[in-house]
C-alpha cells in the first residue's frame, strides 16, 4: 500500500508512455548464481501502475556492472567488471541475446573501477583509481570508441584524464549526466581536520577527449559522514551538517545560471538533519533528501523562484540508493530481500503507485527507456 512519508524504494524501470513515440521503460536485476555468475532478468515496467513483468529468459552474465545505451537506433547492454567487458545486443524489450557479441579484456597496470559509456552511443571510458608506493591518490581514464554498427568496443590506449599523485583527495566514481556533455568525478578530501564529499566534471568533445577537471560542488561535515552531494547536468546539490542532527543546509544550484538556488534550513525541520544521501530526479524537478536522524528520504520539491525545496506529502522509508527510469517516471529502492518500485510524477514530487519485487541477496541493478 503506498502510503505518505512512508515508501520504500529502490529499482531501476522501464515506462511505457502514450504519445507519439512509444516507450518502454527496462530494468535490469543481476543476483550472484554460482560461483562468479550472475543470473540476469529483465523486467519491462508499467509507469503508471509501477508493474514489472518479466521479458524474455534470464541469462547468465559473468559480471554485474550494467550499462544500457542504444547505439545509433540499436539497443545493447555492457556488461563490466574490474577486468573485462562484455557487449550483448538486445531486442526492443531490452532483452539481452544470450551470447555477447564481444568480448574485451583491458589489458591495464591497474583495475578498472567504473566503466561508463556516453548516452549518445559514441565513446566508452574505462575509469581507474589506484595507489602509489607513498599511499598518495592516482585515477586515470582511457578511451574506447564505439562501432555504429555492431555496437563493439576499440580500446584506442588512450589516457584522456590523468588525476594525482594527491595525498588526500581520492576520487572514487564517475558517472555521466543524461545529455552526455559532461563526464563527473565523485571525490572525498580527508585531509587535516577536514571531510569533504564533491564532485569534479570534465566537458566531453565531439572526438571523445575530455576537457580539463572544473570544480563544481562540495559538502563538508564533522566527519561522521553526515553530508551529501549530488549533480545532473542541470543542477548541483549539496547537504552539509557541522554538529549533529538540526546543523544542516540542503542547497540546490542551477548549473545554467548560479543566481538560481534553492534551500531549506529549518523548515521543513528535517532539512537541518543528516544526510544519508542526496539524489536528483532526471527532470531535475525533485531532490530526495535521505535523513540519517530519521532514516527516512524525504521529496523535496525544486523551486527557483521562491528559492525553496518544498516538502511533498511523500517520503521512502529507509535510506536505500535511489534509481530513477531515464523518463523520470519511475523510481526504485533496492534492499536485501526486495525491490520496491514507485511512479513518479516530477511535476509535483508525488508517489502515485507503489509494487515491489523479490530480490534475494545482493543484487545489481541498471535502468533504461527504449523508444518503440
Amino acid at each position: 500500500m503506498l502510503r505518505p512519508r512512508h515508501l520504500l524504494f529502490t529499482t531501476i524501470l522501464l515506462s511505457l508512455s502514450v504519445g507519439a513515440i512509444a516507450q518502454v521503460d527496462v530494468l535490469y536485476v543481476a543476483s550472484q548464481s554460482t560461483g562468479s555468475q550472475y543470473s540476469l532478468v529483465t523486467y519491462n515496467v508499467n509507469p503508471t501502475t509501477a508493474a514489472a513483468t518479466q521479458a524474455g529468459s534470464p541469462i547468465s552474465i559473468s559480471a554485474n556492472g550494467m550499462v544500457p545505451v542504444t547505439v545509433n537506433g540499436k539497443n545493447y547492454l555492457y556488461v563490466w567488471d574490474s577486468t573485462a567487458v562484455w557487449v550483448y545486443s538486445t531486442d526492443a524489450r531490452g532483452v539481452p541475446s544470450g551470447n555477447a557479441v564481444q568480448r574485451m579484456n583491458y589489458g591495464f597496470s591497474h583495475t578498472v573501477t567504473r566503466f561508463l559509456v556516453d548516452p549518445n552511443g559514441k565513446f566508452a571510458y574505462a575509469c581507474l583509481s589506484w595507489y602509489d608506493a607513498h599511499y598518495d591518490n592516482l585515477a586515470a581514464i582511457y578511451l574506447f570508441t564505439i562501432d555504429q554498427s555492431t555496437g563493439e568496443l576499440t580500446n584506442t590506449n588512450q589516457v584522456v584524464a590523468n588525476y594525482g599523485p594527491n595525498q588526500y583527495i581520492q576520487l572514487l566514481d564517475f558517472q555521466f549526466g543524461q545529455t552526455g556533455k559532461r563526464l563527473y568525478a565523485y571525490y572525498a578530501d580527508d585531509g587535516p581536520h577536514t571531510c569533504i564529499d564533491g564532485y569534479y566534471y570534465y566537458t566531453l568533445k565531439t572526438d571523445g577527449s575530455l576537457g580539463p577537471q572544473t570544480s563544481l560542488v562540495y559538502a563538508q561535515d564533522d566527519c561522521s559522514g553526515a553530508g551529501a552531494v549530488a549533480v545532473s547536468d542541470a543542477l548541483s546539490g549539496s547537504s552539509s551538517a557541522c554538529c549533529g542532527a538540526g546543523s544542516g543546509l540542503v542547497t540546490v544550484v542551477s548549473n545554467a545560471n548560479y543566481k538560481q538556488q534553492a534551500s531549506c534550513e529549518f523548515s521543513p525541520e528535517f532539512c537541518a538533519d543528516e544526510a544519508a544521501g542526496l539524489y536528483f530526479d532526471p527532470a531535475n524537478e525533485n531532490a530526495f533528501f535521505a535523513d540519517r536522524d530519521t532514516t527516512t528520504t524525504y521529496i523535496l520539491h525544486i523551486d527557483f523562484s521562491t528559492s525553496q525545496l518544498e516538502s511533498t506529502s511523500y517520503s521512502i522509508p529507509n535510506n536505500w540508493p535511489l534509481h530513477f527510469s531515464p523518463d523520470s517516471r519511475l523510481v526504485y529502492a533496492v534492499n536485501s530481500g526486495d525491490i520496491e518500485i514507485y511512479a513518479l510524477q516530477s511535476s509535483t514530487g508525488d508517489l502515485t503507485a507503489n509494487t515491489s519485487l523479490t530480490a534475494l541477496g545482493r543484487v545489481s541493478v541498471a535502468t533504461a527507456t527504449l523508444k518503440q
